[in-house]
């Protein structure tokens, strides 16, 4: 029988998941995870599904060069990143694998404020260049700490923090969720409110291209203060990285933590247009996109991906359907 094509970016599809699609009926082709629009698109010619698993930007011109892709499915949450769905009717279901990373991401972002709070990442370069610091550092136990969203990841930040450290959690929501209302947590009315209540604060809502591109600026920073800390493991844009380089260079803030930057891969400091990478790893901490790689994260997102492309190839629409917007 014709066997589907199914290319697959990124070095994280589990083998259990492709002989799944194998037995299926398709073929899969892995890819890197970092090549350009244009290698993506050449490779996806005569395909007939598509899984976004690397860092690779998708715009919605890409779509228009593969009218014979069946399929394009994001290995994630935030699609609107990475894949961009063309407004109209269009040859090509898209979907994705929501909140199947939710409590990876969570414990990443954890793990980066453990880090970057308790000095960690930075001691232990110290120690390697010959350094013994034995500076006292604060504490995450009964701090304060600044959720921005409470969708599944913020919850999940929240419920850990709260329950392994004592932390106070206040938080801010775009919209407001009676379901929050009776957890041990505070709101607060605005982004600006939240900064200047709390000593860490994390960010968990989406990025909207164009829309909220540096919605964390200036004020926000300042409103910190020099004690306080920045983790952001949604994406890089929402900070004006302007901003934060001044609150990095004239210690407005403490420090910051990302996972992910403004360019991936991370350029060389003295090459990096931002300014920012000069600061590593004594004020600021940069992993490479990687708070949802955990192998049970990934293992249920592959699973989540290929329910969609077998839905897709019985004929119904996808399980997890993506929508422009």
């Amino acid at each position: 029988m014709d066997r589907r094509r199914v290319v697959v970016t990124g070095a994280t599809f589990p083998d259990q998941v492709v002989r799944k699609l194998e037995a299926g009926g398709f073929t899969v082709e892995s890819l890197p995870g970092d090549l350009d629009e244009d290698k993506v698109v050449q490779a996806l010619h005569g395909a007939w599904g598509y899984v976004l698993g690397g860092s690779e930007v998708m715009s919605a011109r890409a779509w228009d060069r593969l009218p014979d892709l069946a399929v394009a499915c994001f290995m994630g949450t935030g699609y609107g990143s990475f894949m961009e769905v063309p407004e109209g009717a269009s040859p090509t279901r898209f979907c994705y694998t929501p909140h199947a990373n939710a409590v990876a991401v969570a414990e990443f972002t954890v793990a980066q404020m453990l880090d970057l709070v308790r000095g960690v990442t930075r001691r232990v370069t110290g120690v390697r260049a010959g350094l013994w610091s034995e500076d006292a550092t604060p504490s995450l136990v009964g701090a304060r700490l600044g959720v921005a969203g409470m969708g599944h990841i913020g919850r999940e930040v929240a419920r850990m923090a709260h329950a392994a450290f004592g932390m106070e959690v206040l938080y801010w929501n775009r919209t407001h969720r009676p379901e929050l209302d009776g957890l041990p947590y505070t709101a607060v009315a605005s982004l600006d409110d939240l900064f200047e209540a709390a000593e860490v604060v994390t960010l968990h809502f989406p990025h909207q291209p164009g829309v909220n591109d540096g919605v964390i600026g200036a004020r926000q920073l300042t409103a910190l203060g020099p004690d306080g800390f920045l983790i952001n493991t949604a994406r890089a844009a929402l900070v004006d990285p302007d901003a934060l380089r001044t609150a990095l260079a004239e210690d407005l803030i403490a420090g910051a933590a990302f996972d992910g930057y403004y360019t991936e891969p991370t350029p060389d400091p003295a090459e990096d247009p931002y300014g920012l990478m000069e600061f590593v790893p004594d004020r600021l901490l940069v992993t490479p996109h990687c708070a949802y790689l955990s192998t049970q994260a990934v293992r249920h997102m592959a699973e989540m991906a290929a329910e969609n492309l077998l839905s897709v190839a019985r004929g119904d629409e996808p399980r997890y359907p993506a929508t422009a917007g």
